[in-house]
């Protein structure tokens, strides 16, 4: 398995860990946990997060919302867990407010345009000091072998993974591939204090960015 597959193995990674953390320092603090989990798969992180004590509410493609649905239920947070569809970014982003936001590779399925747009209305989406946890593919990860956009500004960064690639990481549709400063770049661009960014060992970018 690899880090980027739909099927990879079922672990927190380190943005994940964050949020949770995030989770229980609120949930015993009794401050509101209400959750945006955006582009939530089949639920797993959602779920998790709905275990620790959050309300989420879980948002992506509608033939999605009978897996994340069942997921919770199995889990015994069915209360906890609502599911939203999403066909379009950023028109079908539910408007909050949410307390925390999570946004686990979603904005590398957009051009850059349009994740500008719906990464300033998810942060719109938070309460004031309400926190963004975002993550996408990266420039200089195994992705961005012979990636025909690797030169393009980050404007014009969308296209295809070479098909060896695509083919091994389940990835068939464009990307936009990113380096720590285009993200960073982006979430300042948005209005969001970045409080923390990093690349990990697979070359993944992740940020921590908090709504003023």
């Amino acid at each position: 398995m690899n880090a980027y597959s739909n099927s990879a193995p079922q672990v927190a990674d380190e943005l994940e860990q964050l949020v949770l953390r995030e989770i229980v320092l609120r949930v015993r603090s009794n401050m509101p946990t209400r959750v945006l989990d955006l582009r939530c798969g089949e639920g797993r992180r959602s779920v998790s997060m709905a275990e620790l004590g959050a309300t989420v509410l879980a948002a992506d493609a509608p033939e999605l919302s009978n897996p994340v649905k069942n997921r919770a239920l199995a889990a015994s947070v069915g209360d906890s867990v609502q599911f939203t569809p999403i066909k379009t970014l950023p028109e079908d982003l539910p408007p909050g407010p949410f307390d925390l936001a999570f946004c686990h590779h979603g904005i590398s399925f957009l051009p850059y345009a349009a994740a500008h747009q719906t990464l300033h209305a998810a942060l719109k989406s938070l309460r004031i000091g309400g926190k963004l946890f975002i993550s996408a593919y990266g420039l200089h990860s195994a992705l961005g072998e012979n990636y025909a956009d690797a030169s393009a500004p980050i404007e014009r960064r969308f296209c295809k993974l070479t098909l060896a690639l695509a083919k091994s990481y389940n990835i068939p549709d464009p990307v936009c591939l990113y380096s720590e400063r285009n993200l960073v770049t982006l979430l300042f661009e948005i209005g969001g204090s970045v409080l923390r960014s990093f690349t990990t060992t697979h070359g993944t970018i992740k940020a921590v960015a908090v709504r003023l």
